[in-house]
């Protein structure tokens, strides 16, 4: 083979050489962009950590029920699902009351119970701070049963107004002692949570002894000042009905009262003489 065949085999030999190793680079880039791109979009599996043994219900503990061992059991979670005040061991939650009611195979936590002696009474379940009130009622909408408990309510009151007392959406000055009673509704206390309706049951009685939908009572959770509030708005001799919240309006509403005036200025019943 001369030189000049010799040195056209070199270059060849360069030539495949220097393709195979730009080959082998895209090749490599290539894999490299497809992994982190990979990493980028799946996300990393998180290394297990130790379990921890708590107590679950293992029956249903009704609100204001003595809990007792037939109802926990013991279940393994993950250490970073627990939390802080859940029960590790018996010792702790036997014998306290319920406070809400607690389903078969929830973790049991120890702001859901309270330390009663073993009293399964209402005061049990009654937050610090706050009382309940018993309210007759006997509006249409709590006659039908639509309203239950946990749900919030507005109290509104027509109530014949007259004396000393002071009009804001009818006679300027208010009324003079002896002047007709003039008929006002009004909005008194707003966003209400209804405890109970009916008949309150202790957890051991048995079901079907009461009939709670027949009895036109209402139990309202508020505080001491409210609970005076109720009463009076009770005992005014006015008539009172009730409105059912959105769970979504947390909010207090400003109404402005209404009397026969103010009906007769927003939808002009009548011609007033000039």
């Amino acid at each position: 083979m001369n030189l000049s065949n010799r040195r056209g085999m070199l270059f060849i030999i360069i030539g495949l050489v220097a393709a195979i190793a730009a080959g082998v680079v895209v090749f490599l880039l290539s894999n490299n962009i497809a992994t982190q791109a990979a990493s980028q979009t799946t996300p990393i599996p998180r290394a297990p950590t130790g379990g921890t043994d708590v107590l679950v219900a293992y029956t249903d503990i009704d609100a204001n029920s003595v809990v007792t061992s037939s109802m926990l059991v013991t279940a393994t979670f993950p250490a970073d699902l627990v939390p802080e005040d859940a029960y590790t061991r018996t010792l702790g939650v036997l014998g306290q009351t319920a406070k809400t009611k607690v389903f078969a195979g929830q973790m049991l936590l120890k702001r859901q119970f309270v330390a009663a002696g073993g009293r399964t009474g209402a005061s049990a379940s009654v937050p610090k701070g706050k009382v309940l009130v018993a309210f007759p009622s006997t509006d249409i909408i709590n006659s039908t049963g639509a309203v239950q408990g946990g749900d919030h309510v507005d109290i509104l009151l027509s109530i014949p107004i007259s004396g000393t007392a002071r009009l804001d959406a009818g006679a300027g000055s208010g009324t003079q002692i002896g002047e007709p009673k003039t008929l006002v509704s009004q909005a008194t206390l707003q966003n209400v949570e209804v405890y109970n309706t009916g008949l309150w049951t202790p957890p051991d009685q048995a079901a079907g002894q009461t009939t709670p939908q027949n009895l036109k009572i209402i139990t309202f959770l508020v505080d001491h000042q409210e609970a005076l509030i109720l009463k009076f708005v009770k005992d005014s001799g006015g008539t009172i009905d009730l409105v059912v919240r959105s769970l979504e309006e947390k909010d207090s509403v400003d109404t402005e009262p209404v009397n026969i005036d103010y009906l007769v200025d927003l939808y002009r019943f009548i011609g007033l003489p000039k």
